[in-house]
């Protein structure tokens, strides 16, 4: 008899057999190719501020870094130099003014140009979503990017061609012919209102539904309902669940898939109602300016301020002379922290030397040499050695009440000279004498 278990084969004389694993898991690729975002505050927000910041970042996931937390200390420079190493395109900032009104900057870093919205009305995700009867809330739906659409801006105009090409390449590009129509689970619209000159965001999400199907057959399409109080299926489906209203679509709304789409009855070459739910947050933006750089440089355009030609030429010049003087002053910063650098190596090399010559004494040459060769080192020979400041520092550390001190070395009867060390106060060092005898 053979016993089989989930984790192996049991038999008699057999040995145990581990069952392979199969693969269930789908990962998903954490480097996607596209542009990416970041969305930090600048100075404090509130609390629906940073429940704002938040669902910003929802709607631009995937491509986006959900978990940045932005410190006091971090200024716009940090977040620019950061950005090249993860691929960031664009940066979002959102501040708070003194009069209470959050403000909307877009940054295309590294080089520019920054658009600067006042945000003039939002509603939270949370909101929006208590206020819809069948919210649907999927995290599936936010692996792939968001499908972009741009109503009611005017190409002829250069700050409306600015602002659609950078919202535009803050998505992926798409492309018809090769895109699989399931990857399309939500859509960003960016609507402009000219009546009152501002952006309306809202956020949906994309659903497919079989068109001339009714209510009953949905739910059959779904699971085996309970029958026993119908007589036969057609009473179902004719007395049960049908009514006027059920099965009706508009035609606008109606198109022919071109490919298969997850869900019951969307298969290719059918026709299919599109549904949009939204998701939120609702935004309305008003475009105050738009300027060169990231955060700086010349005003391109102004929604209240006008200039004229001569003003903007001064402007310039201005502006010019700015980053003249900025560049003036880096090189002048780099040249001293060069001297700087060389004059710190110098100190190290002057510290080094005197640590060597401390090191370094001559009573320990003449007592080596004495104990080497067995007699007293000529005066000449240690003449020619280095004299240090130890004496000095003797000196120093000397107590004032003890008498002077003599070293001597004895020496046979027959030597001429005799050696003596003694302390001299007019003299640096161990001063040597010859004293004949």
């Amino acid at each position: 008899a053979v016993v089989s278990t989930q984790s192996g084969h049991y038999g008699p004389g057999s040995k145990m057999v581990k069952a392979k694993r199969k693969k269930k898991r789908t990962h998903v690729q954490e480097d996607e190719e596209g542009p990416h975002t970041f969305v930090v505050n600048k100075g404090k927000l509130g609390k629906t501020g940073l429940h704002l910041m938040l669902d910003i970042r929802k709607f631009l996931e995937p491509l986006t870094a959900r978990n940045l937390k932005a410190r006091k200390y971090n200024k716009l420079k940090d977040y620019i130099h950061v950005s090249s190493q993860y691929g960031v395109s664009h940066l979002l900032l959102l501040s708070k003014s003194l009069l209470g009104y959050i403000n909307l900057r877009v940054c295309k870093v590294p080089r520019g140009p920054t658009l600067s919205f006042r945000v003039s009305s939002y509603t939270l995700l949370k909101d929006v979503v208590s206020l819809i009867k069948r919210a649907k809330t999927m995290q599936s739906s936010h692996e792939s990017a968001p499908l972009l659409i741009m109503n009611g801006f005017d190409d002829s105009l250069p700050h409306h061609k600015l602002i659609t090409t950078t919202f535009q390449n803050m998505l992926p590009a798409i492309n018809v012919k090769t895109i699989k129509l399931n990857t399309l689970k939500r859509c960003l619209l960016f609507n402009y209102s000219e009546d009152s000159d501002t952006i309306e965001i809202r956020h949906y999400s994309i659903a497919a539904t079989p068109v001339g199907v009714n209510r009953a057959v949905k739910k059959l399409m779904k699971k085996v309902p309970d029958l026993s109080r119908y007589a036969d299926i057609s009473e179902f489906l004719t007395n049960g669940y049908f009514s006027e209203s059920d099965g009706e679509e508009v035609p606008e709304n109606q198109v022919v898939l071109p490919q298969h789409i997850a869900g019951r009855g969307n298969l290719k070459s059918n026709r299919s109602a599109i549904k949009l739910t939204e998701l939120g947050p609702r935004l309305t933006l008003k475009l105050v300016k738009i300027q060169e750089g990231v955060g700086e440089g010349e005003v391109l355009y102004h929604s209240y301020v006008k200039k004229t030609a001569e003003e903007k030429k001064k402007l310039r010049k201005k502006i010019e002379k700015h980053k003249e003087l900025k560049e003036k002053r880096k090189k002048e910063q780099q040249k001293n922290v060069e001297r700087k650098k060389q004059a710190e190596k110098t100190i190290k090399k002057r510290k080094r030397r005197d640590q060597d010559k401390d090191e370094y004494s001559t009573d320990d040459d003449v007592e080596h040499y004495k104990n080497e060769v067995g007699e007293m080192p000529d005066a000449e020979l240690l003449l020619r050695s280095k004299r240090t400041d130890r004496s000095k520092n003797f000196k120093d550390n000397k107590k004032p009440s003890s008498p002077r001190k003599k070293v001597k070395f004895s020496e046979p009867d027959n030597s001429k000279t005799k050696i003596t060390h003694t302390k001299s106060h007019n003299v640096k060092g161990i001063a040597i004498r010859r004293k004949k005898s």
